[in-house]
């Protein structure tokens, strides 16, 4: 039923007034209410106010005439409404209705029949009142900028931490890298226990029972094949293309085994996270990165992780300028060197399940949140944070100077200069000053500097921390005179090439040998991009604790990698007795020639192997026929 507004509340065309003195007579705040755009001048009184007196035995013949006035006080009437006129006929008698205590017990009746559907009902619906209590939203006050085309001056010098190797006698070995730092121990026993468990759970009879060094070996193999890669993994067992180092660790039957139960959660579990299937080796990767030794120079960027199915739902992304174009973005936090501190995948509203932000932060949009999120985690401050145009906002880079002690520099966009842009010099203007015509402007209240630089085209960069001066000269190619040429750069131009790329070499030395793991369940993608993170990482800080030294290259790297895993804490193979069959892998037979060899009538060297059948001659013998040379056969 529709409220019935207060007496003399206004309507859609009564004046402000009026709604003044109702809201002191209601004494309702705008805070706690609503009210309907267009409210229509209610009776003189309203319905709560009658006396009303209900009989369950009332008569119809007791009803009134529509026409009658209804008596609501010694000095209020009102006639009744058109609904009730359309209720009754006119040659009934008009007699007073009578007061009554429930005003369902008159309305309901009238409503749920079906003369009650009428324009005036509808039209009282419509225009009913409704009282809600409104949700506060957090409104950000805008930060005053005030431009000037003057001297910036809050720069500030970082001085970068010298980095102290270890001594040559605690240097580790790659294995010890590659577990003490990211893929460590836990993570061997989480993934083996949960295979384990989802082998069961899948329908299996029983448990496949797989071990640790079940595990270890299949990442052996999993790296291997990132170095050496064939079209399929099948490849690696088969006769016609069989790769020992890969075919001779296990069993075609139980690497297909391992890759079919692999997994990394309980199924059990009830969980709302997007990344719920691959979260525990996600967040095991990350607290070990998060404990390296930083360097105070970090880029923030994203990392796509290569993936064209369709089984990922709205997790795959398409991002149309990256090399891989479809796939799972990862949000990274890198140094300059290519090493991986933190990284945030994407999921939607999911993105930053576990993370805590102001209502402030919250205002700044998705790319200032990722930033905010990432740069919680930097132990050494003050430190300096580079990031693109996606990401760059006046406000967010006014913040992390003031909360977090944090400088940062990036790319802008024109949209989100906060007036700037109507002070800067256009881009045309600046295009026609030739390559290396910069401006800056400056607002020292909130510490901030833009420069708008034109190279092969414009772009605007605004800092924390260092403005356009002192100007470099730097080396350009020109078309025109087919020679490099010196072009004018300001310093902030440099800061940010020299700092900017460490996401994409990290993900350049991912893309050299990318353990490729092709299987319909999506989040195996993402195992295989933390597998190649952790081998990155290992090397990278391999390289820093050797900085004076002859180091191995990425491959070589690897390449020991896969043999430590396979051999250390291990018993050899060659200590292994003649009939231990457990261990040993049998060798394949070796695979029939094409008829076109085995019948061209040439002559074949024998050589002496056990009782079989010659694989040119259809004879059983004891010599097998292997080489094809111009001497006649014997028989």
């Amino acid at each position: 039923m529709a409220l019935v507004p207060p007496e003399k509340a206004p309507s859609s065309d009564s004046s402000g007034s009026d709604d003044e003195n109702l809201l002191q007579k209601r004494n309702y705040d705008d805070d706690d209410v609503t009210y309907c755009s267009s409210d229509p001048q209610s009776y003189p009184s309203s319905l709560d106010r009658m006396n009303i007196l209900t009989s369950d035995d009332e008569d119809i013949e007791n009803i009134p005439s529509p026409h009658a006035p209804i008596v609501l006080s010694d000095e209020e009437t009102v006639p009744l409404s058109p609904v009730i006129n359309k209720m009754f006929p006119s040659g009934r008698p008009q007699e007073q209705l009578p007061l009554l205590n429930s005003v369902s017990s008159v309305l309901s009746p009238l409503i749920n029949s079906p003369a009650a559907t009428t324009r005036s009902k509808r039209k009282t619906n419509a225009v009913s009142r409704v009282v809600s209590k409104r949700v506060k939203k957090f409104v950000r006050k805008p930060l005053i900028f005030k431009w000037k085309r003057n001297k910036f001056q809050h720069s500030a010098i970082i001085e970068l931490p010298s980095y102290v190797p270890p001594v040559e006698a605690t240097v580790k070995s790659p294995l010890d890298y590659f577990n003490a730092f990211f893929f460590s121990e836990n993570i061997f026993k989480l993934i083996t226990d949960n295979t384990n468990l989802y082998s069961v759970q899948s329908g299996a009879a029983r448990s496949i029972n797989i071990t640790t060094d079940d595990i270890r070996d299949f990442i052996a193999i999993t790296l291997l094949m990132g170095v050496v890669q064939m079209p399929s993994y099948r490849d690696y067992w088969s006769n016609a293309l069989r790769y020992p180092l890969v075919a001779n660790i296990m069993t075609l039957k139980k690497y297909e085994k391992i890759r079919r139960y692999l997994h990394f959660v309980d199924n059990t579990d009830t969980n709302d996270d997007r990344y719920f299937k691959v979260r525990p080796i996600l967040e095991c990767v990350r607290n070990n990165c998060l404990q390296l030794e930083e360097e105070k120079k970090y880029s923030v960027d994203e990392m796509m992780v290569p993936y064209k199915g369709t089984r990922a739902g709205s997790r795959r992304q398409y991002l149309p300028k990256k090399p891989k174009k479809w796939g799972f973005k990862i949000f990274v936090r890198a140094g300059v060197s290519g090493l991986i501190y933190d990284f945030l995948p994407y999921g939607g509203e999911d993105t930053f399940r576990g993370r805590c932000f102001t209502e402030y932060e919250n205002s700044l949009g998705l790319g200032a949140k990722v930033v905010i999120a990432l740069c919680k985690t930097i132990k050494e401050k003050p430190s300096t944070v580079y990031f693109d145009n996606f990401f760059t906002s006046l406000e967010l880079i006014q913040h992390l100077r003031n909360e977090y002690g944090l400088f940062s520099l990036g790319t802008i966009k024109n949209n989100r200069l906060r007036g700037c842009q109507t002070i800067l010099s256009s881009d045309k203007v600046l295009a026609k000053k030739g390559r290396g015509a910069n401006q800056q402007i400056v607002c020292n209240a909130n510490k901030i500097a833009v420069v708008k630089w034109f190279d092969n085209k414009v772009v605007t960069l605004a800092s924390s921390y260092v403005d356009s001066h002192p100007k470099e000269k730097i080396k350009r190619y020109c078309k025109e005179t087919k020679s490099k040429v010196d072009v004018e750069c300001p310093q902030i131009v440099k800061h940010y090439n020299a700092h900017m790329g460490g996401v994409d070499l990290s993900d350049m030395l991912i893309s050299l040998y990318r353990s490729n793991f092709k299987t319909k369940r999506w989040y195996m993608a993402l195992f295989s991009q933390a597998l190649d993170i952790c081998v990155n990482n290992a090397w990278l800080q391999y390289r820093r604790d050797r900085l004076n030294t002859k180091t191995k290259s990425l491959k070589e790297f690897r390449i020991d990698l896969v043999t430590e895993l396979l051999q250390k804490n291990r018993i050899h193979q060659e200590d292994v007795q003649e009939n231990d069959a457990a261990v040993k892998i049998k060798l394949p037979s070796a695979p029939r020639p094409p008829d076109a060899v085995r019948f061209d009538n040439l002559g074949h060297l024998p050589t002496f192997v056990a009782q079989g059948r010659c694989k040119y001659c259809k004879k059983d013998t004891q010599v097998s026929f292997v080489t094809n040379v111009t001497l006649d056969c014997v028989w």
